[in-house]
């Protein structure tokens, strides 16, 4: 009322003239909030992509209550996706993807959602079919709607049909075709079958071809061009590239056919707009056909894991080259030689370096000098800090302190074999209210393969259902406990960091099992790698006797914390020393077995560099910390 000087909204009827225009005027605002979430979001993380559900077209035909004018979102630039929620069978599904592109006609800034919901038929055959239909039109992909519908073999024929196939990200990897409605050409076009899709266009020198590349994410690009196979004509090829107020052209001499050819490198900002356009020389025709830009992260270590005193698997977020890489490429400190450097020939991204042997407990830091990547790209130096943990593997059981019954009520059993011991805890199955759960702190960062232990009975059920959660990330599993023999499940394999705790629940809603017991045992958690991580439920061992995390946080101010666990009964000593090796604080304390945490307080002294020595079972572990007041 006070922007426009109209009646207040709550008094005016839909039938009343000035209903619309308070329709107009609410969806701009609407709208101005998307354009500011959208730049808030970018002005923290250029990175960051951007994607909204939206109404679809139905929904808002004839329909005032929505207040959402998403086509005005992709053009002002307020979103980087939209995502209409086109929940409708697949004879229907074409009419509405044309809707889509009648109210915002640029493809490659829409991926439909459709619904895997029993009334729209989502068998595999029928998701195919609409996914190339939202492939013929040229738009960024397809979201399935929702994790709730997927059945176990409707997940497994997605996965071995539907996406049978990785490719390149629509936002990392944006490609327009010279099909596509980021595409023009003028003067003396002709169509050629063949190309990147199904066809390309030559033309006489003087015709014009030009490509508009649309931007999601701030990033290094390559900027690359197709050259259909067999395909012949001008001697050079001229692209003339232009973004914001800057242009530079790049001459393709006696091009390669059949390939992507790199034309240039640059960062692109997310709001830059991106154009190309080719001409040729004054002879032969000219081609146009698709060009990419292809974002490429820096090479970096995302992982590093020792499976033994003497090796180092090394995970690189982009493969190595064969052959270009060596072991003097690679440094270890403190003091350890590195003998050998294997390239994994399964996955170029993982490297084993052989080594003179590590400590347990002692800080490493690996360097790696100018590594050549798949592409043939040198890298600056590189740095990993890791620790060597022989046998990271650890058990939480039921009678352990980071085990806790949360809701309900669970009885001790022991009339099968728990896995530590007889005593375990059920509850009759019922509708979820009854809940425990395991916590478990890893001493590292990096993956964990996370399995659910337990004795086997026919009288438990056949689909207990666990929880992982990891942050504000959780996934849920159904279990089954019943069969004999089978007396552990792998939940997943998970990312986690030190210092923050890895949550798994199990609670009591079994609608298969309705007469049967949930049984609540142990969970264990062993530290893996890439290249291990196929499920392995045979072997159970139970891991070594004292584990100590990193303390947390690091670098602290005035108060840091240490985690452990005591597999045996026993004493712990932890000693803090200062850089000229004196003792400043010393703590000793007997537990039982179990896991612990012990606060230590440096607020009488003064800031620096620190080191920590733990003992305990003759197991010795030391690190570094610093302190900042």
């Amino acid at each position: 009322m006070n922007e426009t000087g109209g009646t207040d909204p709550l008094n005016i009827a839909e039938s009343d003239p000035e209903w619309e225009d308070f329709v107009v005027w609410r969806e701009r605002q609407t709208s101005d909030l998307a354009q500011a979430v959208y730049q808030a979001i970018k002005a923290e993380n250029p990175a960051c992509l951007v994607s909204s559900a939206v109404a679809p077209p139905y929904m808002l035909d004839g329909s005032s209550d929505k207040y959402q004018d998403w086509p005005a979102w992709g053009k002002e630039k307020s979103v980087d996706l939209l995502c209409p929620m086109l929940y409708v069978s697949l004879d229907a599904s074409s009419y509405w993807l044309d809707r889509c592109l009648s109210v915002f006609n640029s493809p490659l800034r829409i991926a439909p959602g459709f619904s895997i919901q029993e009334e729209y038929q989502p068998n595999v055959d029928n998701l195919i079919s609409l996914n190339n239909a939202i492939k013929n039109k040229n738009m960024s992909g397809i979201v399935i709607w929702y994790y709730g519908y997927l059945s176990d073999s409707l997940k497994q024929n997605i996965k071995s049909f539907l996406f049978s196939t990785t490719t390149g990200t629509f936002h990392k990897s944006p490609t327009v075709d010279d099909m596509d409605t980021h595409y023009t050409c003028q003067r003396n076009m002709i169509q050629t079958p063949g190309g990147y899709k199904d066809y390309y266009h030559t033309g006489v020198p003087g015709s014009t071809f030009s490509w508009c590349i649309p931007l999601y994410i701030s990033g290094d690009y390559s900027l690359q061009v197709y050259i259909p196979e067999d395909w012949s004509g001008a001697d050079t090829l001229r692209y003339t590239v232009t973004w914001q107020n800057q242009e530079e052209t790049v001459s393709v001499y006696r091009h390669k056919s059949g390939t992507w050819l790199t034309l240039l490198k640059r960062f692109f900002n997310y709001d830059d707009s991106v154009t190309v356009s080719v001409s040729g020389s004054n002879t032969g025709l000219i081609v146009a056909d698709a060009i990419r830009l292809k974002q490429k992260e820096p090479l970096r270590i995302i992982d590093a894991f020792t499976p033994d005193p003497y090796n180092l698997n090394l995970f690189f977020n982009n493969p190595l080259k064969e052959d270009e890489n060596r072991a003097a490429d690679f440094s270890i400190f403190p003091d350890l030689t590195v003998n050998a450097f294997t390239l994994d020939t399964g996955n170029p991204s993982i490297a084993t370096l052989t080594t003179s042997g590590f400590d347990p407990g002692i800080s490493y830091t690996v360097t790696a000098f100018g590594l050549t990547d798949a592409e043939g790209d040198v890298s600056d130096t590189l740095f990993f800090t890791f620790q060597y943990h022989a046998g990271l593997d650890t058990v939480i059981d039921n009678t352990d302190s980071f085990f806790a019954v949360q809701s309900g009520t669970w009885s001790e059993e022991s009339s099968a074999e728990g896995f530590m011991g007889d005593n375990y805890l059920t509850t009759p199955a019922g509708d979820g209210t009854a809940r425990v759960f395991w916590r478990y702190a890893p001493p590292v960062s990096g993956l964990y393969r996370i399995s659910a232990l337990f004795p086997s009975d026919p009288g438990f059920a056949s689909d207990a259902m666990y929880i992982l959660k990891e942050g504000i990330a959780y996934d849920t599993l159904s279990v089954d406990q019943s069969q004999p023999g089978k007396n552990s499940h792998v939940l997943g394999t998970q990312w986690l960091d030190a210092g923050t705790y890895a949550v798994v629940k199990l609670h009591n809603k079994c609608p298969q099992s309705p007469e049967k017991k949930v049984v609540a045992d142990a969970v264990r958690f062993t530290r893996v790698f890439p290249s291990s991580l196929k499920p392995d439920n045979t072997g159970e061992e139970l891991p070594c006797s004292f584990e100590l995390s990193d303390n947390y946080p690091n670098p602290f101010n005035n108060h840091t914390r240490f985690s452990y666990v005591l597999r045996k009964e026993g004493e712990i000593s932890l000693r803090i020393y200062n850089l000229q090796g004196k003792e400043v604080i010393s703590h000793a304390e007997s537990h039982t077995p179990g896991q612990y945490s012990l606060e230590l307080d440096f607020s009488a002294l003064t800031s620096g560099i620190y080191f920590y020595r733990a003992s305990a079972h003759g197991v010795n572990i030391t690190g570094k910390m610093l302190y900042i007041k």
